[in-house]
């Protein structure tokens, strides 16, 4: 035990130094509009499995997605799960090709029971990545030349919960997510004269601060089948929450012979603090299979875009559908020849629509997802891989195509706290 705590310690302080709150700085045109690209969401077991969460529960790993879910977690364990995902982006369009990547940190959970029936679970996650980088050339006038654009985002939002579930009865069990999303993402757009240097040039530099609070209310219906089959279905719901809002403006002129700080004249300034709205969402899905053996499962989720409002932000958003399908295979838990046959094997797939408009039409995103669950030697612990391949857009039309495959791994400690030595 005392070994499993000090490797979840070194590993919390190797995060919290490199930057629990730092965003995934692959670069997106998706990620100019609104609050920027949405995470995916789930931990890397669910993920991999196409993101379902309504119907999964179990007492080795934590779902966040489903609060209900807590409910399953042992009266005598301690929970504790961290991530890194790795994330390459690939755009086509105009006949150009362009490609990011970048690696960071994905998810730190930690969860542990109350009474029986009863858990908690607190857990620190990235919400959005606003980061971008668009460059282009327009021809000017024949006074001012050629006129060069360059538009960077950068930052994100993220989210830290608490949550707990009961189990009031033995098939149904009820959970609450308390969380609390903040962040800033900041947009800058320089206008430039390539043609002569005497030519004064324009940037255009926004900030928008963000910071609310929200709850997601959930329950989860069981029904064992008899041979250790079983019936899972879940319902959870987020209301729209209100999101205090810093908005600042800065229009600045500057001269491409002088690159120091004191080249930039601002010409001028804004500030105000408004009020955000994020849209309600509901999830809903059911999973079946049998116990230690096969779990397979489907989830819908719908969010209520079009009542969103960010102010400062550019785009015209909509409601937005998302299907997720997976399943699960781990041929003899407990087999004491065959490591092989103990791994965890997960498939999925999704189907989302963008939460904004582009060129008047949602933009489709298609995903497959496949990863496995590795034990660990004489413990309950596991590790967690995670391959996930998506593509939206297409590059023959006005939105550019982007690929975008996102490899992670988390490592999930599962230890016994809570029981009673009978020898000293």
């Amino acid at each position: 035990m005392y070994k499993n705590i000090k490797v979840s310690l070194i590993c919390l302080l190797a995060i919290l130094s490199s930057g629990v709150a730092g965003q995934k700085n692959v670069y997106s045109p998706f990620a100019r509009y609104g609050i920027g690209n949405l995470e995916q969401l789930g931990t890397f077991r669910t993920r991999a499995m196409g993101g379902i969460s309504s119907g999964i529960r179990d007492n080795l790993t934590l779902n966040y997605l489903t609060p209900a879910s807590y409910s399953s977690i042992d009266t005598t364990s301690f929970i504790f799960d961290f991530g890194l995902d790795y994330g390459m982006i690939r755009l086509k369009g105009d006949g150009l090709e362009y490609t990011s990547q970048d690696m960071t940190f994905s998810h730190l959970m930690m969860g542990f029971p109350i009474m029986k029936g009863w858990g908690v679970t607190a857990a620190v996650l990235p919400f959005t990545n606003g980061a971008y980088n668009i460059s282009f050339e327009s021809p000017g006038t024949g006074v001012t030349g050629t006129l060069y654009e360059n538009h960077i985002g950068s930052g994100g939002y993220q989210k830290v919960l608490l949550g707990t579930g009961f189990r009031p009865i033995p098939f149904l069990s009820a959970g609450v997510n308390v969380f609390y999303v903040f962040g800033e993402i900041t947009r800058s757009n320089d206008f430039i004269f390539t043609g002569d240097n005497n030519y004064f040039n324009t940037r255009k530099q926004s900030s928008s601060a963000m910071n609310g609070v929200g709850v997601d209310l959930s329950v989860q219906f069981m029904m064992p089948i008899s041979g250790s089959r079983f019936f899972n279905a879940g319902l959870t719901y987020t209301p729209g929450y209100n999101m205090n809002t810093s908005n600042d403006d800065f229009i600045l002129r500057y001269s491409n012979i002088r690159t120091n700080l004191l080249a930039f004249d601002t010409l001028s300034s804004s500030s105000l603090s408004t009020t955000s709205r994020m849209p309600q969402s509901i999830r809903a899905g059911l999973s079946l299979g049998k116990q230690d053996k096969l779990t397979a499962g489907l989830d819908l989720v719908y969010t209520n875009w079009s009542k969103a409002n960010f102010p400062g932000t550019i785009g015209t958003f909509t409601d937005a559908l998302s299907l997720h399908a997976g399943a699960e295979y781990i041929p003899d838990k407990y087999s004491n020849y065959n490591f092989f046959d103990r791994m965890e094997y997960r498939i999925g797939c999704r189907y989302g629509e963008s939460y904004t408009l582009f060129g008047g039409d949602n933009v489709k995103e298609y995903g497959i997802t496949f990863g496995t669950g590795i034990p660990m030697r004489r413990s309950r612990s596991r590790i967690s891989l995670v391959v996930d391949l998506s593509t939206r857009g297409k590059a023959d039309s006005e939105i550019p195509g982007e690929t975008r495959i996102s490899v992670g791994a988390s490592l999930n400690l599962y230890d016994y706290w809570f029981l009673k030595r009978q020898y000293d």
